[in-house]
């Protein structure tokens, strides 16, 4: 086989095989691409992708590999109509094919013309419809080693995240989470309604409750085990000499690393069950929760974070607050059940208010990887100021004169 470093993904061929091409790419060939995952079902894989490129979304892997946007090489996609005709008009018959714009290249840089795999990379559906596209793929690492470290507090935990990154220690994975997410994940493991094979995995992986403690997770991989080796003790010094952190645990083998990364991996439907249902109430559920999205320069991710943790707990919501730590994105997961008041849903969406003032407060964005959607329209503005909005408003307009591409996202025309 040829050793290619970009992946052409037709999304009527390849795609519908897209989780078997995941397993044979890592399998096979020890490369990966962010827009492929084997652990997802065929229909998810599918919907993965397709919605990663149209939010520019990423992941837990992005302060490695970056996001979706950095990870489209090209692509192309069908544009909205310019002109709609009805059956009874003369000219229907003489309608033409829709157009297909072909953007950016498979080499791995280009400076030619405006750069329209970026443009639609991130829309949401709004200028056109991607039908395939190029990503690039990665060399997976033999040596990886996973980490865990306590803090007494988020502000230093976070802290400790921003020293790790302006040092260049190179970290594959790196996430923060606070004091509630824990709890979240211990109390998990005490629901007597999971199903046996649940259990059954949780007995193989060995699963004991964590700290009640802000908690960091790394991951480091490298070429060689030396390079791994070096990068997991020069983190350790900070985390534990320079902030106090406390029962930093590593491990190589997989099945370890697993076990001490599954309080991450678990924390969405972990923090849902925070307001699991009584019996006679039905509980939160992922339509009746709101998941915040921000992402902030890192020298500002600490005071952010913890403040909005702050306001989770003053304002007396449910509310675990996490983050990609290494790019200074974050979340906060806060369930709510159809009994609540409508003080207490207030509160909850004071918690985003406030988060998003503070972020845009300092330079960062109100939306790291989800979108804006319908929700976040209005905060575009304080971003970008009015000429922004215009620009993206004609940019939209040009594109899709009747507006049928996704309607009322992003922009009002």
């Amino acid at each position: 086989m040829q050793c290619q470093d970009t992946l052409d993904c037709n999304s009527w061929l390849i795609l519908v095989q897209m989780r078997l091409l995941a397993e044979w790419l890592v399998r096979k060939t020890r490369l990966l691409t962010i827009a492929l995952s084997s652990k997802l079902s065929l229909s998810n894989s599918l919907m993965y992708c397709a919605t990663t490129i149209a939010c520019g979304a990423s992941g837990t892997a992005a302060v490695k590999y970056g996001t979706m946007r950095e990870n489209v090489l090209a692509l192309t996609a069908v544009l909205p109509p310019t002109k709609i005709l009805s059956s009874h008009s003369a000219a229907f018959s003489d309608i033409a094919r829709p157009d297909i714009v072909h953007c950016g290249s498979t080499a791995l840089k280009s400076s030619a013309g405006y750069n329209l795999t970026a443009l639609l990379t991130g829309s949401e559906g709004t200028l056109g419809i991607i039908t395939d596209c190029t990503v690039k793929l990665h060399p997976i690492h033999n040596n990886v080693i996973a980490a865990v470290c306590a803090f007494d507090d988020l502000h230093t935990a976070a802290e400790a995240v921003t020293t790790i990154r302006m040092m260049g220690i190179p970290v594959s994975r790196i996430e923060l989470l606070d004091e509630m997410s824990v709890h979240a994940f211990n109390k998990s493991l005490q629901c007597t309604e999971r199903s046996e094979a649940s259990k059954e995995k949780d007995s193989k992986l060995q699963l004991q409750p964590m700290e009640l403690k802000p908690t960091l997770f790394m991951e480091f991989s490298a070429h060689s085990e030396e390079a791994v080796l070096e990068d997991l003790s020069a983190a350790q010094i900070i985390c534990v000499d320079d902030f106090d952190g406390t029962n930093f645990v590593s491990a190589s083998d997989e099945e370890t690393r697993q076990a001490l990364w599954v309080a991450r991996h678990r924390l969405y439907y972990s923090s849902i069950a925070l307001r699991s249902g009584d019996g006679e109430q039905e509980g939160a559920t992922p339509r009746s929760t709101l998941l915040t999205d921000a992402c902030v320069p890192l020298s500002h991710f600490a005071d952010i974070l913890s403040a909005t943790a702050r306001d989770v707990k003053e304002l007396g919501v449910v509310g675990p607050c996490f983050g990609h730590a290494g790019d200074g994105n974050f979340h906060c997961i806060m369930p709510m059940v159809e009994s609540d008041t409508e003080d207490y849903r207030k509160r909850v969406f004071q918690v985003n208010e406030n988060l998003i003032r503070r972020v845009i407060s300092v330079g960062g964005t109100c939306t790291g990887e989800h979108g804006v959607g319908y929700g976040k329209k209005k905060y575009l503005e304080r971003m970008y100021g009015k000429g922004g909005i215009q620009l993206m408003t004609s940019v939209k307009k040009a594109l899709d004169p009747w507006n049928v591409m996704n309607p009322g996202k992003i922009v009002d025309v």
